[in-house]
Parts: C-alpha cells; sequence; structure tokens
C-alpha cells in the first residue's frame, strides 16, 4: 500500500488510523470532511467539518493523541454522554461520537456561526440589555447540565458560542460548549480525582483551595464572566496570574456601582467567596430576565421622554371670540347681553372656560392657573438635575483595592502546581 506524509491512503481517502497531524481535507470514517481549523486546545482541536451523508455543516472535535490512558478515556466517554443526555437552545447539541483507542476520538456537534463571547469583548464592553440576556441564557443551561448532575468546570467566554438574536433588541444569542472538561457529580464516573481542568482567570475560590468543583463552581465563572462582559476587562487584572487567583481567596471583585442595584446584587452575589451564598443556575437565570425586561422598559422610557413636546401636549392659542346673538322679547326688543363665551384647546379636545366676571380679551383665571402650573414643575425638575449633578461629583472616590494576601506554605506551593495544570 502505497503511502504519502506519513499517512495511508485508502480508496482516495485518508485513513485515520494512522496516527498524525490533522489536515485540512482529511475524511472521518468516510463521512465528515475537514474544512478549517476554528479552534485549539490542551485537549485537542476543532474543525469546521461537511457532513457529507447529510449536506450539512458541522464542528468536529478532535482529541489530541496522547489522551489515551483510563482517565482521559473516562473523560471523553463522559463528554459523549453528557452532551447526548441534555437538549437546550443554549446548549451546544451533539450529533455523533467515535471514542476509541485505534484511530482518532471525536465529536460531531452543531456549528454555530456567530463567533465567540471573547471575540466580543476584545472590542469593548457589551451594553447592560445584551449582558442580561447572558446571564438569562447561560443561567437556564447550567440550570440544565447542573440537574443532570453535571458540572461544566471551564465557563469562560472562549466556551461562549454566540447565535443570531431572535429578537432586534439584542445582538446575539449565548450558547455554552465544550463540555470536553465536565464531569459528573456522580463519584463513580468522576474524572480523576486531583486532575486540574479549568482556566486560572475563572477558577474559584474553593478549587483555588484544591476543594473539589461545584455548581456554585460554575456560577463563581459565570459571574467573572458577566463582569467582564460589562466592563470590558477581566475582573481580576493582577500582574500574574498566581496573584490573580490567590487575591481571589480574600477578596470578592469590585462591582461598579454605576450599573445599578440590581446589577450589583447579582454580580456580588454570584462572586460571593463562600460558596453556599451563591444564587443557583435559576436564580441567575430569572434575575437575568428580570434585569432584560427592565432595560427594555427604560429604553421605551426613555423614548418617549425623548419625543418633542408637542406630540405629546398640543396646546393652541386661545380661539377668537365669538359674540353670542342677542336675545329678544316678543316684540324685538333687546333683553340682556349673553355671557362672552371663549374656548381653551388643549390637545384636541374643547375645554369651557370658567365663568367670571373677566373683562373680554381678558385671560381666564383657569388658563394663568395652568401656566403657573407648568412653569413650576419645570423648575422643579431643574433644581432636582442641578442637585443630583451636585451629589455625583461630590461622591467620594472608590476605595484603593486591598493589599494582596500573603500566602504562605503550603498554600503557595498548592498555588504553583495549580498554575502549572491550568490553562493560562
Amino acid at each position: 500500500m502505497p503511502h504519502t506524509g506519513g499517512r495511508a491512503i485508502v480508496d482516495g481517502m485518508t485513513d485515520l488510523r494512522i496516527s498524525g497531524p490533522v489536515q485540512p481535507g482529511e475524511v472521518l470514517d468516510g463521512r465528515y470532511r475537514l474544512e478549517e481549523l476554528i479552534g485549539e486546545g490542551g485537549m485537542g482541536s476543532v474543525w469546521r467539518a461537511s457532513d457529507d451523508a447529510l449536506g450539512r455543516t458541522v464542528a468536529v472535535k478532535i482529541f489530541a493523541p496522547g489522551f489515551t490512558d483510563d482517565s482521559d478515556a473516562i473523560r471523553r466517554e463522559s463528554e459523549k454522554r453528557l452532551l447526548a443526555s441534555v437538549s437546550h437552545p443554549s446548549l451546544v447539541t451533539l450529533f455523533d461520537a467515535h471514542l476509541s483507542a485505534d484511530s482518532r476520538s471525536y465529536l460531531v456537534m452543531e456549528y454555530i456561526d456567530g463567533g465567540t463571547l471573547a471575540d466580543v469583548i476584545s472590542g469593548g464592553p457589551t451594553d447592560t440589555r445584551d449582558a442580561a440576556s447572558l446571564a438569562a441564557d447561560l443561567g437556564e443551561a447550567l440550570h440544565v447540565i447542573h440537574g443532570a448532575g453535571i458540572i461544566h468546570r471551564d465557563v469562560k467566554p472562549a466556551n461562549i458560542l454566540l447565535r443570531p438574536p431572535l429578537t432586534p433588541q439584542h445582538t446575539f444569542r449565548a450558547v455554552l460548549a465544550d463540555f470536553g472538561i465536565a464531569y459528573l457529580v456522580d463519584a463513580a464516573r468522576v474524572t480523576t480525582p486531583g486532575t486540574a481542568i479549568g482556566t486560572a482567570a475563572y477558577i474559584s475560590p474553593e478549587q483555588v483551595r484544591g476543594q473539589a468543583p461545584t455548581t456554585a463552581s460554575d456560577i463563581y465563572s459565570l459571574g467573572l464572566v458577566l463582569l467582564e462582559a460589562l466592563s470590558g476587562r477581566r475582573a481580576f487584572p493582577q500582574q500574574t496570574p498566581i496573584e490573580a487567583i490567590s487575591v481571589r481567596l480574600t477578596s470578592p471583585p469590585d462591582v461598579p456601582g454605576d450599573w445599578g442595584h440590581g446589577w450589583r446584587s447579582l454580580l456580588t452575589a454570584m462572586t460571593a467567596i463562600d460558596s453556599g451564598e451563591r444564587p443557583t443556575a435559576l436564580e441567575v437565570s430569572v434575575r437575568g430576565r428580570v434585569l432584560d425586561s427592565e432595560e427594555t422598559d427604560s429604553e421605551v422610557t426613555r423614548a418617549i421622554d425623548c419625543e418633542p413636546a408637542a406630540t405629546r401636549l398640543m396646546v393652541a392659542p386661545e380661539a377668537a371670540v365669538a359674540p353670542a346673538p342677542p336675545m329678544l322679547d316678543a316684540s324685538g326688543r333687546v333683553l340682556t347681553s349673553s355671557p362672552t363665551a371663549a374656548t381653551v384647546v388643549v390637545g384636541e379636545r374643547p375645554v369651557a372656560p370658567a365663568r367670571g366676571d373677566a373683562e373680554p380679551g381678558s385671560s381666564p383665571p383657569a388658563n394663568r392657573s395652568r401656566w403657573v402650573m407648568i412653569v413650576s414643575a419645570v423648575a422643579l425638575v431643574l433644581v432636582a438635575t442641578v442637585v443630583g449633578v451636585a451629589l455625583a461629583i461630590g461622591a467620594a472616590s472608590p476605595a484603593p483595592p486591598p493589599a494582596l494576601p500573603a500566602v504562605g506554605e503550603p498554600l503557595d506551593t498548592h498555588l504553583q502546581d495549580l498554575m502549572n495544570e491550568l490553562s493560562p
């Protein structure tokens, strides 16, 4: 059998039982034709591919050579069963899986052509409405997998794919991806104890201490992701990774107050050092929906406030005074003069003026009172605005960040070992 570049050629296709670098054009099991490398990590690579059997575009995750011992086989099997057991619009759908020690192991998943949250954040912060949608969608996705006894363990912007939005109010819909490092809560199906899988920037305090991650660990990571999405920078911007992971043992991240009470309350709870104080994934989703709704209501209110005054209340000039016809007796003589009648137009509803002794042509008392009330209301708004600006300018400067905690033995050694295992 002829060989080319160390790969055997069988029936015009690359025989992937021969170990070697993955190349565009290779076909997996006579069906999945690799087209473009779209992602790469320590556990393998992700390719955009064509499903020749069904004529659709798919994503293929190929596990790297070397993950062949028992613990890695269990991890790959865990991912296969995990993705097949759950279904949700905010979770990547598994189409096919091939796990074997004799040839390439890979997963075939739906292809989402929308980039990642990391791509969006690299261009600047998201607006609060898109961040609220992120909290709602990803909280719901975590609620589904947590209900199945599964912990993700690596929630980060690069693992959040973006679909096109369903409504014009939003920029995208979030989809949680990469369950390759997820493991099951059931101890009988857990991956190798002591294996640190995750990303240092989003790891929870309990994981830094060497404790096993829980569902609350995913909530902490999601809280840091939301903080980064809203601010455009990582929550712990310390100089070194060791500083960034050690400071979270004693200090929660800073949550700016100008995002509003709802955001401050939610993010403070999600990133609490004590895992028992964090909300559940369902609670995060519900509060995200509330924040999303509040943002929409606020935009409607702002749009109304920005309309020209004439479109909300039309005040026409006082109508011309038309004299009423005289009243006559039986002989045709004029009895008395009719009272002067005037019409005041507000909007499009005529309002009869109050009767009184005012001279013809003078403004009715009710008309003067109305203008006094309008002027007074405008003055009150101006005063309130000036006071609010003065209070904002005089607000105290934020307190300086807390000093990094002193880390001694044996925690110092543990942190260094942890950093060697984690992704940067």
